[in-house]
């Protein structure tokens, strides 16, 4: 048994070097983005596409989340305890979450009061939450916003 696994171990790189995996021959060209020229409503609807399609009325149950921005109530809870911080009346509510301007309005009180800047940053912590920026999972979130933008113009 030693001698086939120890037989199996040195073939298989032989084998791998003769026959090597051919990529696709075509190429997907997408047009360039300059992510220092994004506008915030360009980003808002890059997002919005990638949540939900563009569909105020989306609805994730296994994450709760709902809207065009697919905004779950641990968000609208977040926002409302920014907004009572920051001594504001405004309150949101989870209904909120299905009308996109209020959405929106949610997206940059999060984005303003975490000091989110740049697009990147702003995409992958909407994604994954304040440290949005160390998680691994919201790079290719972000890759996924990327593809949209290009798309988008």
């Amino acid at each position: 048994m030693k001698k086939k696994i120890i037989l199996l171990a040195l073939c298989v790189p032989v084998i791998a070097a003769k026959y090597p995996i051919s990529k696709p021959n075509y190429v997907v060209n997408l047009p360039s983005i300059k992510v220092e020229t994004i506008t915030d409503k360009e980003l808002i609807n890059a997002l919005i596409n990638v949540e939900s399609a563009n569909n105020d009325n989306a609805y994730r149950s296994c994450e709760g989340a709902a809207g065009a921005l697919q905004i779950r109530c641990t968000m609208v809870r977040d926002v409302n305890r920014i907004l009572r911080r920051q001594k504001s009346n405004q309150q949101y509510t989870y209904e909120d979450r299905w009308n996109r301007q209020k959405s929106i309005e949610m997206f940059n009180i999060y984005c303003n009061y975490y000091n989110l800047v740049t697009p990147e940053e702003k995409a992958r912590c909407w994604n994954g939450g304040p440290r949005g920026l160390q998680k691994l999972s919201t790079k290719k979130y972000w890759e996924k916003v990327k593809k949209q933008l290009a798309t988008q113009n």
